[in-house]
């Protein structure tokens, strides 16, 4: 891929041949530090107007200018695609890490091992990127933090938060450590705890005269001993109980005898039924069988009909046409004969 490139004058034209396939780890730091460089530029213009609204095509521009001076044959659009994919990759590991430390940092963690520890297909299989190098990792959280840094900053003093995502993946001590250090004093002061409150003692009324009356001592019956046993009285009203009960084991018996009866005839029913369906089928499958060899039969003995009638045609026609032969055979006789000599 190649771009001609004229400079300002319009005389001196530069040809830029960039490099196609995969990107090298040197290739990628320097994109990374050409980012880097590009948003350093940019916070420190952020409060011209002009250059908050130039167009990103022309700040990627600017980024593919570092990355030759560095090295980097790569076009502005490869650039951007580059970055892109980078940010991605960074945010499911930074994400993945997140979790880890959360659940508990090291191996035991119900989430797994850290990214780092991890072979190629576990990243696969968990959805990670399989080939991010540890030290992109670390060059990429420090441009990011520091995006995030300068962001803020700037927000507190213009009132805006034009890039809210970097400041919310951010943790907090990072924040606290880019404020003034009263800020800081205040955000690390101690809450007081709370105070508790005393409530006065409700005031002593006099006792009713009934709890007065009350108040004197009262013989009590001595307490019942549980670990006796209670007589037992044998009643008319049990025996009959017991005796319903008995009736109605009897019955119970008689009922789950009947169910059994009943399940039985109605698998010896199922059983015929089925038998029944079974020997249906099996005429039906007999008689198609039937039907169709005598069809086989009618087709064949049209189809001998059929040759006999034509092997008969055939016979007439060759008939027909030597009794034409010899009809001409005899009349050119004929007229050979009667010519004049």
């Amino acid at each position: 891929m190649k771009l001609v490139m004229a400079d300002q004058g319009g005389d001196n034209i530069v040809t830029r041949e960039y490099r196609k396939g995969n990107w090298t780890v040197n290739e990628t730091m320097v994109l990374i530090e050409a980012k880097k460089m590009d948003d350093e530029r940019r916070m420190k213009r952020s409060g011209d107007i002009e250059g908050r609204g130039k167009p990103t095509e022309l700040r990627w521009k600017w980024v593919e200018d570092y990355c030759w001076r560095k090295g980097c044959l790569r076009s502005q659009n490869q650039c951007n695609d580059k970055w892109d994919n980078l940010m991605r990759d960074y945010k499911k590991v930074r994400e993945y890490q997140r979790r880890i430390a959360e659940r508990g940092e090291g191996t035991h963690s119900n989430e797994g091992s850290s990214y780092w520890e991890m072979e190629k297909n576990e990243r696969k299989v968990k959805n990670l990127p399989s080939n991010m190098l540890r030290l992109i990792y670390e060059r990429l959280e420090e441009v990011v933090e520091k995006k995030g840094d300068q962001t803020a900053v700037a927000a507190g003093g213009s009132g805006l938060i034009p890039n809210i995502p970097y400041v919310m993946d951010r943790p907090i001590t990072s924040v606290e450590t880019s404020l003034p250090p009263l800020l800081q004093h205040q955000l690390l002061a101690p809450i007081p705890a709370a105070i508790p409150l005393t409530l006065p003692a409700p005031p002593q009324l006099p006792p009713p005269p009934i709890a007065a009356a009350a108040a004197a001592p009262l013989v009590q019956p001595s307490p019942l001993s549980y670990a006796q046993p209670l007589p037992t009285v044998d009643t008319p009203a049990k025996r009959r109980k017991r005796g319903t009960g008995n009736g109605e084991g009897s019955s119970g018996g008689t009922a789950s005898a009947n169910n059994s009866n009943e399940v039985g005839t109605a698998i010896s029913k199922s059983a015929s039924i089925i038998a029944e369906a079974i020997q249906a089928s099996e005429e039906r499958e007999e008689r198609r069988h039937k039907d169709l060899v005598s069809l086989h039969e009618r087709r064949l003995k049209m189809e001998e009909s059929k040759t006999e009638m034509d092997k008969r045609g055939l016979d007439g026609l060759v008939d027909a046409i030597n009794k034409l032969a010899n009809s001409i055979l005899a009349l050119a006789t004929h007229k050979k004969q009667s010519a004049p000599k």
